[in-house]
Formats: structure tokens, C-alpha cells, sequence
């Protein structure tokens, strides 16, 4: 295979792996995404959130990475929390489950960078993980570095009365 070829093919292919994992998570029901799991549970290393901070310093560039949570028709944008609705806890409630989904967003082609190996040399298949993982560690950061604020918050306003 030519090496233009090859390499069409690898950007091709991820952009079909970031593209189709957002496609993939948002056609999930909420609801999966409505409590904790193992996947998104806060470790005890993570400090609830404040290693990021930390150590990562990632209030100073998380506002440079793009967010796309609203990018599919009745996505979530999750730049801000609007005015005024900390008090709404309904809405933090679904602002945590999208932490979430887009947490599995950007896991998915942290595992799909394994089908590398299945059509390239290893020595260009092993690079996949390494940018994989560069490109999309960052967001979960992110995200698991917001989500135990937002749970924080959440747990300031006691549950609605059952009717």
C-alpha cells in the first residue's frame, strides 16, 4: 500500500472513530448515563476532582478545548452552567449523566485505536494508542475532574417530594 494511501486511510479512519463514538453515545438512552458506574466512578486518587486541578492545572486550558456535546441535533452543551440554575437540580442531574457520555466518547476510540494493528505494521499501529490517548484523555480529565463538583452541588438541594 502506498504511504499516502495508508495515511489517508488512517485519518479517514479516526475521523470515522471520533465521529461515530459522539454519533454512537448520543443515540444512547440518558438514562444509561443517569447513575454511577464503574467506569465513572471517582477514585480516591483523583481527590474528587481536585488532582486535576493540581496537579494537571486544567482550569487554565480546559476553556481551549472544543465542546461538542451539543454538535448532534438535542445534544447537551456542557461549556457553563447557565445563570441561575444552580438551584434547577433536575438540570445538574442531567448535566452529570452527560459528563458521563461524553466520558464514554472519548473512551471508545481510546479502545478502537487497538483495530490498528489488525491493517498497519506495528510500528505505525502502535502509535495509534499514543494519539488516541493524547487527543482524548484531555476531555475525560475534564470531565472527571467536573463531574464531582457538579455532584457536590447537586447535593446541596434535597430530592423532589414523590407525588
Amino acid at each position: 500500500m502506498s504511504p499516502w494511501l495508508r495515511v489517508l486511510l488512517i485519518a479517514g479512519t479516526w475521523v470515522l472513530f471520533h465521529i461515530g463514538s459522539g454519533f454512537v453515545t448520543h443515540h444512547m438512552p440518558t438514562r444509561l448515563f443517569d447513575r454511577q458506574s464503574w467506569l465513572f466512578r471517582t477514585r480516591g486518587f483523583e481527590a474528587e476532582g481536585r488532582l486535576y486541578r493540581r496537579i494537571l492545572r486544567i482550569h487554565r486550558w480546559k476553556d481551549l478545548l472544543p465542546e461538542a456535546g451539543a454538535a448532534f441535533a438535542g445534544g447537551f452543551a456542557k461549556r457553563s452552567l447557565p445563570a441561575g440554575i444552580r438551584a434547577d437540580r433536575d438540570h445538574l442531574q442531567r448535566f452529570i449523566a452527560e459528563t458521563r457520555r461524553a466520558e464514554l466518547t472519548h473512551w471508545l476510540p481510546i479502545l478502537l485505536s487497538a483495530t490498528f494493528f489488525v491493517w498497519n505494521p506495528p510500528g505505525i499501529a502502535g502509535w495509534m494508542p499514543v494519539y488516541a490517548a493524547a487527543t482524548n484523555f484531555p476531555f475525560i480529565f475534564v470531565q472527571r475532574a467536573n463531574r464531582p463538583r457538579l455532584q457536590r452541588l447537586a447535593g446541596q438541594f434535597p430530592r423532589a417530594a414523590s407525588s
